[in-house]
């Protein structure tokens, strides 16, 4: 006991040595005190309260269970009494006991009830879970367990309510039959579930293998790209070792076509100086003729032969003056001969040059067609100097002044008259640009320019036309007379 003292007594084999209470509250209010993080606080408090009640040496354990649906605490006790049993009167089943005993020995039943008999000291402690298992006392306690529990804010239950205690025994037998239903209800959502992953994993499957596809394609993409990307720094690079070569042959190009002009200038000179020759060839033929038939015809006359020597002197001038062309003639010939050749060498390099070119803007046709098609806009305008097509093709703009343009359609020029100031700049991106001039694309500009000429030409004449006629003097009516 408290007091340190031990005591003996002999225990019956039907005696009840332990107890077990359950502490617990409703789903709900066992679910706040967890979410306040108030779970153990609850469990220290109800075992001290446990062993208030019960005593300390008394409790043999304290085990909470967290594997249900609501948390609580089993404490198993010894139910250890002090004091004399209330129970004075036997029980209906051991007075039958009683009976039946003495009919098996012959004796007679005993008529009055048994009674306990009384320890001499009424303080000794005793076994008796009946004592502690009491209505009134449960009552007690859940009253008083409500009370000590009101600060994790819980109360007592309804007092007087129709629900009965259970069985150990039929308590577990009934929640093992709930958990069973309940655990056949979850074996079929769980069957559910996994028919859904099943069919969530093929879905999945088939997505990885779609995504494992486009993976491939994609990398097949990239190495494309990657290709793609140094074929194009390959041919930038070559480009940009063209470039010098090709203001190489720009400079001979511009050489050449001086040449070629100089070389036409010069064959035009031979033919020229040709074509004297034969028309002085065809004189001096011409008075051979004459003079011979002078001869044969004229009489020995003295003015026939001043005549004839007349003729032969001039004859003899005219041979020095054919002798001296066809000196002329020959070194002019010569000089031709060279020209020829120079003028070969240089059709040659022309075509080589021009091949070259071709080489290069195909080149630039195939890599970069809309700069291409951009630059050759520009030529057919007359803008070939390469700072102001660069210029243009990096978005800038070029005002000329007024200038005599050449129409790209059908090679006229524009009057200087109707001339004007013209912007040219680049217009929109990618296959829509196009090269503007004042804001125009080219034809539409030379369009919108002729409609002008033409309509000022219209004007113009039909101006003259009324000063003519108004200038015109009037004709003198018939019927007059002057």
């Amino acid at each position: 006991d408290k007091e340190g003292n031990e005591y003996e007594r002999k225990i019956r084999k039907d005696q009840v040595c332990c107890i077990e209470i359950r502490l617990s509250a409703s789903p709900e209010a066992m679910a706040e005190i967890i979410a306040q993080g108030r779970l153990l606080d609850w469990c220290r408090e109800s075992v001290k309260w446990a062993q208030r009640e019960h005593g300390k040496e008394n409790i043999v354990s304290a085990v909470l269970h967290m594997d249900e649906e609501t948390p609580h605490l089993h404490v198993s006790l010894v139910p250890v009494v002090q004091g004399e049993s209330k129970k004075q009167a036997t029980t209906k089943k051991r007075l039958a006991k009683d009976k039946e005993m003495a009919a098996a020995e012959g004796a007679e039943a005993p008529k009055k009830k048994r009674r306990y008999k009384k320890k001499a000291d009424a303080s000794t402690l005793r076994l008796c879970a009946d004592d502690i298992m009491t209505k009134s006392g449960l009552k007690r306690r859940q009253t008083e367990y409500a009370e000590v529990m009101a600060q994790f804010g819980l109360r007592r239950g309804e007092e007087g309510s129709p629900a009965r205690h259970k069985e150990l025994a039929q308590y577990y037998k009934e929640h093992c039959e709930e958990m069973h239903v309940r655990l056949d209800e979850v074996l079929a959502e769980l069957a559910k579930v996994e028919n859904l992953l099943v069919k969530k994993d093929a879905e999945i499957e088939s997505r990885d293998k779609v995504i494992r596809q486009k993976e491939d394609e994609i990398s097949g993409k990239e190495s494309e790209l990657a290709e793609k990307n140094r074929e194009i720094a390959r041919q930038q690079r070559e480009l940009e070792e063209l470039k010098p070569k090709v203001e190489e042959e720009r400079s001979k190009f511009d050489t050449l076509f001086t040449a070629n002009e100089y070389l036409e200038g010069v064959e035009l000179s031979a033919d020229r100086l040709l074509a004297s020759y034969d028309s002085r060839e065809k004189e001096v033929r011409k008075i051979e003729m004459e003079a011979l038939e002078r001869i044969n015809k004229a009489s020995i006359s003295i003015l026939a032969r001043k005549d004839v020597e007349r003729l032969a002197k001039e004859n003899a001038g005219l041979k020095l003056l054919v002798s001296g062309k066809d000196s002329e003639i020959e070194k002019a010939r010569g000089e031709t001969e060279k020209e020829r050749k120079a003028r070969e060498e240089a059709e040659a390099d022309k075509k080589q040059l021009e091949k070259t070119v071709s080489g290069v803007h195909s080149a630039l046709e195939r890599r970069h067609p809309e700069e291409t098609r951009l630059l050759r806009e520009l030529v057919t305008i007359g803008v070939s100097d390469p700072k102001c097509q660069d210029y243009i093709l990096n978005g800038g703009s070029v005002t000329y002044k007024p200038y005599p343009w050449k129409d790209p359609s059908n090679g006229k020029r524009i009057p200087k008259e109707y001339c004007q100031e013209v912007i040219i700049k680049k217009e929109g991106n990618g296959n829509d640009s196009f090269i503007s001039m004042c804001g125009m694309r080219i034809a539409d500009f030379f369009k919108h320019i002729w409609a002008k000429v033409t309509e000022a030409l219209g004007l113009k004449k039909k101006q003259e036309e009324e000063q003519r006629r108004q200038q015109k003097p009037e004709s003198p009516r018939r019927g007059m007379k002057m």
